[in-house]
């Protein structure tokens, strides 16, 4: 009985003919120990359904492929800190289930000024290394304006050879810095004012809107030398609110409520 068994299954194999189940209509084959199943879609003109993954770079793009390829089930997800956000086209649905193997992903790519200053973030520097920082950076800042900030970051880098002595902070929110200079043999002193906070005005993420970002000034004089550095306030404020717009954005043009979450 075993072999007779035996032999309608290695003439069914050999018959290569795929059998619909119902009620399911899924496909099946029958197939024994040394046989393999091999698909035939990719001699097909197209293959069977969408499935794959595209990455976007900005929040127009993800939301025009969304919107292209969405069907009743797609779903959109999204993450905060990173910020990122994953369409799946085929999810389930409510009483169906979905492949999820269809994903448009943008990761929200932050922008290189953003990178640039988040990265000097509390970095200690020497005196004209900060100068040369501040001035380098100079179209970023807002507040104060940047003639100001040019002629402090000079200031920094003509004073560099001094020994400072103290700081104080001022009543119109500055800090006023004192310094002897050896001027042909002869001790001279001079003060320095420079801003407690600065503003920089610069997008957070790729193709997002500009935010004003606080920063705090800070020094300090360690045997008549300064070292020089800033503060970022709450940066993840920033980003949170920089992914509450997108979040908002993508909401409304893809008329999809965004969850909170990844897949």
């Amino acid at each position: 009985m075993e072999r007779i068994i035996e032999s309608a299954l290695e003439a069914g194999a050999a018959l290569g003919q795929p059998v619909a189940i119902k009620p399911t209509d899924d496909t099946y084959a029958v197939v024994p120990g040394g046989y393999a199943l091999t698909s035939l879609e990719k001699y097909k003109p197209a293959p069977d359904r969408k499935k794959g993954v595209i990455t976007l770079d900005d929040a127009e793009s993800f939301i025009q492929y969304f919107n292209l390829h969405a069907t009743e089930q797609s779903q959109i997800y999204g993450k905060v800190n990173p910020p990122s956000f994953v369409g799946v086209i085929n999810d389930h649905g409510v009483n169906d289930a979905g492949w999820r193997d269809h994903l448009a992903k943008y990761d929200c790519p932050f922008t290189a000024e953003w990178v640039e200053w988040s990265r000097s973030d509390k970095k200690i520097m020497q005196q004209a290394e900060f100068a040369e920082f501040i001035e380098r950076n100079l179209p970023d800042i807002v507040e104060p304006v940047g003639a100001d900030m040019l002629e402090i970051s000079r200031s920094l880098q003509a004073k560099k050879k001094v020994s400072f002595a103290s700081g104080i902070r001022l009543a119109n929110g500055q800090t006023e810095l004192t310094y002897e200079e050896d001027i042909q043999g002869t001790a001279a002193k001079g003060k320095l004012q420079i801003p407690e906070i600065f503003k920089i005005g610069i997008k957070v993420i790729e193709g997002g809107e500009a935010y004003a970002v606080e920063c705090r000034l800070r020094y300090r004089i360690n045997e008549a030398s300064l070292v020089m550095w800033y503060e970022l306030v709450r940066p993840h404020k920033v980003i949170e609110d920089a992914v509450a717009d997108l979040w908002a954005l993508i909401a409304n043009q893809t008329c999809r409520s965004v969850l909170r979450g990844q897949i």
